[in-house]
């Protein structure tokens, strides 16, 4: 049987209705292709009538996607987009590299020595060196990193 936590359950109910709204998602995620199914799903007012309700009109499919969904949600709550020129992300990505960091990590890395105006780096011994940074060393750094000259 399939059962949502009592955490999931407002964020369950919105997709669900969301969904819905949708003829052509619906017809994919449901297993009855009842009219009222919308409006059954309205009357679901604890966690215990929601999961009948999946249980009752939920493919797998539909439970699936309500699970992507809701993992999907957790994820992205404490994280913000950020668009990047390709150039720049490929430039970050190299510096990660280099640093053995990820790429959040070597931002976050970049941020800290400027506030600081000291950089970490990894020699290779791995053993790390401290070195006071600029603004023009941390845009030659980039610029060295994206193989571009600054």
């Amino acid at each position: 049987m399939r059962g949502l936590k009592p955490e999931k359950y407002t964020a369950a109910l919105l997709y669900l209705r969301r969904v819905l709204k949708e003829p052509d998602k619906v017809r994919k995620i449901l297993v009855t292709h009842e009219a009222d199914a919308a409006e059954q799903l309205d009357g679901c007012s604890d966690l215990d009538r929601l999961n009948a309700w999946i249980e009752r009109h939920l493919n797998d499919t539909g439970w699936k996607r309500l699970q992507n969904a809701l993992n999907q949600r957790r994820c992205s709550a404490k994280l913000q987009r950020l668009s990047l020129k390709k150039s720049t992300y490929a430039a970050l990505a190299k510096l990660a590299k280099e640093q053995r960091m990820t790429i959040n990590e070597t931002v976050e890395h970049l941020l800290q020595s400027h506030e600081t105006k000291t950089l970490v780096t990894h020699t290779a011994a791995g053993v790390p060196e401290t070195e006071d940074v600029s603004e023009e060393m941390l845009i030659r750094m980039m610029a060295r990193a994206s193989g571009s000259d600054a």
